[in-house]
């Protein structure tokens, strides 16, 4: 763990929080000298003036609750999904820094994540976790789009009782496992997390993004302990950063078409930081087949191929996802995503 900056309050609460967790601090001046250190979680002082940090897959905002509304700013700037607000936010950092420098929690959490719009990323995801929850394994769906409308319409289950995004937004600090289990709808072994069919409040202006508050980070560090297999909706590449941070895996699906080839490729460069596991999906036009985009892609090919499936749209448009299950055209390279993201 290194701090990057910060005031002597700041490193003061940093320094107590690593005592807690069992975990030697390193302090530095800036990032410049932090980053060749290869730090496993980084903290940056929120009056650091820099712009993205490539490589890293866990970077938090740290600052003094005169400096909250800078730190959100620096979050924005360097993609990063958690903001710790000091003194309030020590305990959090405490058991974060123990969790992640000497992990208990043993669940992976895979993001779903479309080149384009319109993609299938919701009904893959879908199928993705239904897979797995019959084969007995403990699984969660999230619903990482929060203007979407809400992933409950898709599934089903808007009317089902449990909790939503929304009932978690005040959460500081940490979720109880346990305590998420109980509250989510669940159907067997599937739980799953939507955004409300309808939006319940109206964000302010100066509210940070709601796919990046602290809340998000809380909820998916309970799932990890929680769920064997957690699988988040992330839509389209580009809208939810904030959550792609918090992900172990990236599934990135690929319309077979020229457009959204090139959209994959710079996914790919923004994403690098994490193991992303492209899918081609068809019908494969002009000549893009498995191997030709994996060569595109600068990936080993051949890509899994998601065929077109008749009536997909169809199941998710009139709420019956979870009833249809996969479909056999989708059965095999369901199967073998399942099998490969949980083995990773």
């Amino acid at each position: 763990m290194v701090l990057a900056g910060g005031s002597q309050f700041v490193q003061d609460q940093v320094a107590r929080a690593c005592a807690a967790a069992g975990v030697q601090p390193v302090f530095s001046a800036g990032p410049a000298e932090a980053l060749p250190l290869d730090p496993s979680v980084l903290l940056v002082g929120c009056e650091q003036s820099i712009g993205g940090l490539p490589g890293l897959q866990d970077v938090i905002v740290v600052g003094s609750a005169e400096d909250e509304s800078r730190a959100w700013g620096s979050a924005a700037a360097l993609a990063s999904s958690r903001v710790v607000i000091l003194p309030q936010g020590t305990g959090w950092l405490a058991e974060h820094l123990g969790r992640r420098l000497a992990p208990a929690a043993t669940g992976t959490v895979i993001g779903l994540l479309g080149a384009v719009g319109g993609g299938g990323v919701s009904t893959l995801a879908a199928w993705c976790a239904g897979f797995s929850a019959k084969l007995g394994r403990s699984t969660l769906l999230v619903d990482g789009q929060p203007g979407a409308g809400g992933l409950d319409l898709a599934l089903g289950i808007e009317d089902r009782a449990g909790v939503r995004w929304h009932d978690l937004q005040e959460i500081r600090g940490t979720l109880n496992a346990e305590q998420l289990v109980a509250a989510l709808p669940s159907q067997g072994k599937l739980s799953i997390l939507s955004h409300a069919t309808e939006s319940v409040s109206t964000p302010t202006a100066s509210a940070p993004p709601a796919e990046s508050m602290e809340a998000a980070s809380a909820v998916l560090e309970a799932a990890r302990s929680a769920f064997e297999l957690s699988f988040v909706d992330l839509g389209r590449a580009g809208t939810v950063e904030g959550l792609v941070r918090a992900c172990d895996n990236l599934v990135l699906l690929v319309p077979s078409r020229p457009r959204a080839v090139a959209a994959a490729r710079c996914a790919l460069r923004t994403h690098a930081f994490l193991p992303v596991a492209p899918v081609l999906r068809g019908p494969v036009s002009d000549g893009l087949d498995t191997w030709l985009v994996a060569d595109l892609l600068g990936h080993p090919g051949p890509l899994p191929y998601l065929p077109h499936v008749r009536g997909a749209a169809a199941s998710e448009a009139s709420g019956r996802l979870l009833d249809a299950g996969v479909p056999r055209r989708a059965h095999k390279v369901v199967a073998a995503l399942v099998a490969g993201l949980e083995s990773a």
